[in-house]
């Protein structure tokens, strides 16, 4: 039973991570919209943004995976991205409302999508090749291909979780805020 919660936990964390990143994704537009529209410019930047983001940190996350293949090392980097997306709030907050007025329209979004979302991103991104590296660590039997397989459908199963439940659920019942917070602190808990 301990074998298998120790297997399964690992595919949950990445699932949940998984959401984490939707959450951020969909909220950063909403986030945007208010100083610079909700408009493509907005959506564009703020999709490349995080695109960008997870791929370097997924090459970053497999070197350093390979490096220092560890738990700790894994969950430091899930509370980073917590901690990260609670600055992200307070910069929200903050620098936001300045960047809103004196950025154009055009260019506003990429900028502040850089500034805002690019380091939580890019931080939930090294986690997919570090939990293939630690599932290969826990099951060495299994191949890399299965490993990787499972490690990329349950983060993208949370994926669209994420990104379902903010549609329908977390955006008509919560404010932005609270859904930055509550992203932030199921991270930092993990």
């Amino acid at each position: 039973m301990i074998n298998f919660i120790k297997k399964n936990s690992l595919l949950f964390v990445v699932f949940l991570t998984g959401a984490c990143v939707l959450i951020i994704e969909i909220v950063a537009t909403r986030i945007l919209s208010p100083y610079f529209g909700n408009t493509i410019f907005t959506v564009s930047s703020v999709i490349s943004v995080v695109l960008a983001a997870l791929s370097v940190g997924y090459y970053i996350g497999g070197k350093l995976a390979d490096k220092t293949p560890s738990e700790k090392v894994f969950y430091s980097i899930i509370l980073s991205s917590g901690l990260s997306i609670l600055f992200l709030q307070l910069l929200n907050l903050r620098l936001l409302p300045y960047l809103g007025y004196k950025l154009s329209l055009m260019n506003g979004p990429l900028i502040t999508a850089i500034i805002l979302f690019f380091i939580p991103s890019f931080l939930l991104g090294t986690l997919s090749p570090f939990a293939i590296k630690l599932q290969e660590l826990n099951a060495p039997d299994k191949g890399i291909g299965s490993i990787a397989g499972e490690i990329f459908f349950w983060s993208t199963l949370g994926s669209i979780f994420g990104s379902l439940a903010t549609g329908f659920i977390f955006i008509p019942k919560f404010g932005i805020n609270q859904i930055v917070i509550a992203t932030s602190l199921v991270l930092c808990v993990l």
